[in-house]
Order: C-alpha cells, then structure tokens, then sequence
C-alpha cells in the first residue's frame, strides 16, 4: 500500500514539476531596481521570540512570489498560484509520512575542482565578547566543507549548494522595502585578507517577495547567482531533520573575514524557524545552520542575548531554491 501512495505521490508532484515551472518562469518587469551601496549597511530584522504573519494558501503563494535583480538594475519576477502550491503541499506531506522527505529533498557535496590560490595576509582587528564565547577559529578554510563558506561583500556570509549558487540570508541582498544591496560579490574559503579562489562577482539575486517587500521573517533566504563557479564544488544541503549543528561564518568582532564557528542543539519553533545558543555576530547573517552530516539544513538569519534563530529548510524552501537554480 505505502508503495502505491509512494507511487501517485511522485506521479503527482512530477506533473506539478511541470506546472509550477511554468508558473515560476521570471518576467522582466520595466521598474528599474533601487541600489543600497556600501559595506557593512545590512539591516537584520528585529528578534521576536514568535514573529507572527498571516499563513493562509493565498499569503502564501504571495509570500513565496519571487523577485530576482541583474547587476545592470533590470529586474523580474515569478508567482506560484494557489492551486499549484496547494497541490505541492499535499505531495510533500505524503512525502513526510512516509519518512522519504529527507531523502527526497537533499543535494550531496560535489568536490571542488580548481586548486586554491592562497594569497595575503590576516588583519587585525579588535573585537568585544560579552559572557562566554565559544567559538573556535577554522584556520583552514580551503577544505571541505569551509571551502563552500565565503564572505560576501556587503558584510554577510554564505554558502555555494551549486558551482555558482550561493545560499544566504534575504536580508543580505535586500532590505526588505524594496531595495537591494549593490556588494554581493563572493570570496569563497577567506582568511583574513587570503582569498583561496579570489573574489567572484555576482551576476544576479534572488528573494522571495515577502522579505523584498514586507520583511517578513519566515522567509528570510535568498540566493546569489555568480558569474562564474569559484572552484566547481558545492556543499551538501537539505531539509532540516533536528539535532546538533554549527554555525560558521565571518563575524563582525574577530579578526577581520577570518572564519569562525560554533556547535550545538537546535530546536524548531515553527514550520519556518529554527532556533539555537550557539554563539554569532553581526557578519555571520547567512551562514548555514550545518548538520553533523555536513549538510546545510538552514540560513543564520537573527540573533539576541537569549538565544540565535534562522531559516529553516522545509521541503517547500528547498524545492523553491531548486526552481531558482533551474531558472538561472
């Protein structure tokens, strides 16, 4: 019996596939794209312990609208209708009860290809730490998987999950009222002032239109698409499943783009947050919640006194961030 639900269920979200790829196809729009300039300008959202936005089918699909920019300013959008995700979510809850979504909605590490070119040195920098800091410095950032970790320009950090497709926070390419940011180039494996594979620039951004337009929280991610792979790997990433991660990243308050990461229990709060005490900094937005498996489960996107939360990657995100990559 599982076999035959198994069966209709991937029938039904292939012939989805199908619909929610023309549904998702991005249109030039004519407005012309608002720049923010400059480094360290990112504008985090405010820490709420439950932040509350509207969940019903039609917020939703809205929510889950994209919108993507060019360096040239040019920018384009794509909706996912109601019925599409409606029917998508009933796929991927028979996907959930039988305990195949892990499985089904995952991405193994591809290697890199092109051998590092470790040039410069270390900058230092002051840095204040309030209470116990526990994290630990990775020093070698040319092996895997920190080799998929970079520092983007404007002060963030993120993840290659594609030869040329950077995972991060939404807030780090947009400020969510309409405006990106302009310095969303990517140094992946920097230490220091080393940059391994050099600094690739970025060729277009993508968000969804909840965080481009209302800030909203839940669906804080995005992903940076570059003009070139900065050494033809990729980590391993997929739906979060629970248990300890890390968090590595390029905080604000240690010696400057040096690598830095921490380790511990996350919890899920929400069906689109994930929640931790692991220690970060401003910097660090964007960075991969990280499972022991070295698979990226989620995005580092706030933090507070009490406690650190992020984007959690459900089988909707990941699928969404497929349809993104498939696009570009």
């Amino acid at each position: 019996m599982k076999l035959r639900i198994l069966s209709l269920s991937i029938i039904g979200l292939c012939s989805l596939g199908v619909q929610a790829d023309d549904l998702s196809q991005f249109t030039e729009i004519s407005q012309k794209a608002n720049f923010i300039d400059g480094v360290n300008v990112v504008e985090p959202p405010e820490f709420t312990n439950d932040p509350t936005f509207s969940d019903s089918i039609a917020d939703r699909a809205n929510a889950m609208g994209a919108i993507a920019v060019d360096r040239d300013g040019n920018q384009y959008t794509a909706d996912i209708s109601e019925d599409a995700l409606r029917a998508f979510e009933a796929a991927v809850k028979t996907f959930d009860e039988l305990g195949l979504d892990a499985t089904l909605f995952s991405t193994p590490e591809k290697d890199a290809t092109i051998k590092p070119k470790v040039t410069g040195e270390e900058e230092e920098i002051q840095g204040v730490v309030i209470g116990s800091d526990d994290r630990t410095r990775i020093t070698n950032t040319t092996s895997s998987p920190y080799k998929y970790i970079g520092h983007i320009s404007v002060g963030c950090t993120g993840t290659l999950i594609g030869d040329k497709y950077v995972l991060t926070a939404g807030h780090c390419v947009a400020d969510g009222r309409g405006n990106w940011y302009q310095k969303l180039d990517f140094a992946a494996g920097q230490n220091g002032s080393a940059k391994p594979w050099g600094t690739t620039k970025w060729k277009n951004a993508v968000t969804t239109t909840a965080w481009f337009n209302n800030r909203n929280s839940n669906y804080d991610y995005a992903l940076i698409v570059l003009e070139k792979a900065p050494h033809g790997g990729s980590a391993a990433w997929g739906v979060y499943s629970g248990g300890t991660h890390s968090v590595t990243g390029y905080p604000g308050d240690k010696t400057r783009w040096t690598l830095w990461t921490d380790s511990g229990k996350t919890n899920t709060i929400s069906s689109y947050r994930i929640c931790y005490t692991l220690d970060t900094a401003g910097g660090q937005s964007g960075s991969g919640i990280r499972d022991s498996s070295n698979y990226v489960r989620g995005i580092h996107t706030t933090g507070s006194s009490s406690r650190n939360c992020g984007t959690r990657l459900t089988s909707t995100v990941y699928s969404e961030l497929k349809r993104w990559i498939s696009s570009y």
